[in-house]
């Protein structure tokens, strides 16, 4: 009897085995492949996802009459999805064979002509008929007459219209008609849209939470007034200006549309303060300051009118400085920020040496999308330049205009920035001299590939004054060093006194050329020129350099290894430069 059950047992062994190798012959031999002829590459993929053949071309279950199958649902299929782009009369060839490694199925398509659009009729209803912004969007519709009809430009075409009116407020809005009439003699189609979209809401009355800052405050920063139709940019603008405010970590605004009643819609607004006390330092090296380093400190809610208390030391081995400021933000819907700000600055540089306490006041506002910044500022310094050793003090008047605009900052592909300042004092108004200045500053870059870039700057500056030896060297103008003519040193190039030295002049007219490549990840090279020089007149000779230098995208900021040889000079001299910092 044993031996009867281990027979059985052997058997039914060999039984199993040789049914799991003819299944697995089986499913090797109904591995279906897929090809399409005929049809543009930019549909190849939609297609071939939407077979039910691909789909189940590796299923272990198939049998060749549901491959067959499978095979003539695929004509269907075809002829169905071609309708989405637009060809209604296609000419489909089957080729279905059995291979040694299963099956190869093979589709030839021929389009036929594709269906033109005879007519594209939208019509709008409600408050949006009076609405400009759809009028536009009726006037370069995405759909177009005499276009070849795809029915994903015609979904997509739908949400450009629903979207329109949910962004700007229409929130009842429905499709109330949306067809496409085709005529596959002809292969032409119609295509009709009616949006209804009943009444455009409005803001309700805005209320904000109760946080560190007054409701007046945060009114000044809210582009958003009562009763005013309802805009997604609108919620956007508050949202980043309550950010930008520098009073808040976190701030969400939240439009209450499911709660909309009698045309108006609230909005939700949740704001989380930063920490009361922010404190900053910073370590730096640059050839021309050698070693630096900074520390700040800024109250930054004084009081529920949101005024800032801040103090900052720079101290560097050739000039330190020390500074407070008080500052009052969101003055008036013109002017953004008053402040008053003291600064005691101490310079000692092998051209000049000098120290200045400066007493002022100031307004920035935005003008025609530049910064503005004008000040009035109290100057008292010692200076010794050349063979002048004076001490002036000044009443300055100054203002200024400032725009950068870049796709990054940081590492800059293409951007620059664009600044003048004018500054003036009277001897009739507590001066000791009378001069008016101007400086025009510029920088731009512009990507030439991924990988490389062309850098320009330029400076050009000019004083007149009345007594040159009472005009302090802060605000005389000298050339040379990292960012103004590198192969010379630090402000050694300009006018010389009678003694020889560098006195400073009264114009300044500096430029720069530099191409820039990165080889490596983020290691790179450049090469560049440098020219100008400060002057007392514009015929005065100019400076010019040559050089290359080493470039790495750091964590911290590009860092710029430069060498370059002043050609302008005698005696040739070079100069070695390291710059750390953000381009722009």
């Amino acid at each position: 009897m044993l031996k009867l059950i281990r027979s059985v047992a052997n058997q039914l062994v060999l039984c199993l085995l040789l049914l799991f190798v003819m299944t697995a012959q089986a499913q090797q031999d109904i591995r279906i492949s897929v090809q399409l002829d005929g049809v543009p590459e930019g549909q190849m993929d939609a297609l071939l996802s939407g077979l039910s053949i691909v789909r189940q071309q590796s299923s272990p279950r198939l049998t060749q009459r549901q491959v067959e199958k499978l095979d003539q649902q695929a004509l269907t299929e075809l002829s169905q999805m071609l309708t989405v782009f637009g060809y209604y009369n296609p000419m489909i060839i089957s080729d279905l064979k059995k291979m040694d490694a299963g099956w190869q199925a093979h589709y030839q398509i021929t389009l036929g002509p594709q269906v033109i659009l005879k007519a594209v009729n939208v019509t709008l209803l409600g408050e949006a008929n009076d609405d400009p912004k759809f009028q536009a969007l009726l006037a370069d519709f995405p759909l177009k007459k005499a276009e070849a009809l795809d029915h994903q430009d015609y979904e997509a075409a739908k949400k450009i219209l629903t979207r329109l009116a949910a962004d700007r407020g229409y929130f009842d809005g429905k499709m109330t008609k949306n067809t496409i009439e085709v005529n596959t003699e002809e292969n032409t189609a119609t295509i009709t849209l009616e949006y209804n979209s009943y009444q455009r809401y409005r803001f309700d009355d805005i209320q904000f939470p109760d946080t560190t800052v007054s409701e007046d405050v945060l009114q000044r920063v809210n582009p958003i007034a009562f009763d005013s139709p309802f805009l997604v940019s609108k919620i956007v603008s508050l949202r980043n200006n309550l950010i930008n405010s520098g009073y808040f970590d976190v701030a969400t605004v939240t439009p209450l549309i499911e709660q909309r009643h009698d045309g108006k819609v609230k909005l939700d607004i949740a704001l989380t303060p930063v920490a009361k006390h922010r404190y900053t330092a910073g370590l730096g090296f640059g050839t021309d300051s050698g070693a630096r380093g900074s520390l700040g400190w800024e109250n930054r809610y004084i009081n529920k009118r949101g005024h800032r208390l801040s103090a900052d030391a720079k101290l560097s081995q050739v000039k330190n400085s020390l500074a407070m400021a008080y500052k009052m933000p969101f003055w008036s819907p013109t002017i953004s920020e008053v402040g008053f700000n003291t600064e005691l600055k101490q310079s000692d540089t092998d051209t000049s040496d000098s120290q200045s306490l400066a007493l002022g006041s100031y307004y920035q506002s935005t003008r025609w999308g530049w910064k503005e910044t004008a000040s009035l500022k109290l100057l008292h310094e010692n200076f010794d330049v050349s063979q002048d050793d004076n001490t002036s003090t000044l009443l300055i008047p100054s203002i200024g205009w400032s725009r950068t605009w870049a796709d990054n900052t940081i590492y800059t592909k293409q951007g620059g920035r664009l600044s003048l300042s004018i500054s003036a004092a009277s001897e009739s108004l507590l001066s000791d001299t009378s001069f008016i200045q101007a400086v025009l500053r510029g920088k731009y870059i512009q990507s030439l590939s991924e990988n490389s870039r062309v850098i320009t700057r330029a400076a050009l500056g000019a004083t007149e004054v009345t007594d040159f030896n009472q005009l302090p060297s802060s605000l005389r103008f000298f050339a040379g060093g990292d960012t103004s003519i590198r192969g010379f040193d630090f402000e050694e190039l300009g006018p010389k006194g009678s003694d020889g030295s560098v006195e400073g002049g009264r114009y300044l007219a500096v430029g720069s050329v530099e191409y820039e490549q990165m080889f490596w990840g983020n290691w790179g090279g450049a090469v560049f020129t440098d020219f100008g020089n400060a002057m007392n007149s514009w015929r005065d000779p100019i400076e010019y350099s040559v050089g290359f230098g080493v470039r790495w995208r750091s964590p911290i900021g590009l860092i710029r290894v430069d060498i370059a040889q002043g050609i302008s000079e005698p005696d040739k001299p070079i100069g070695f430069h390291i710059v750390i910092g953000p381009d722009l």
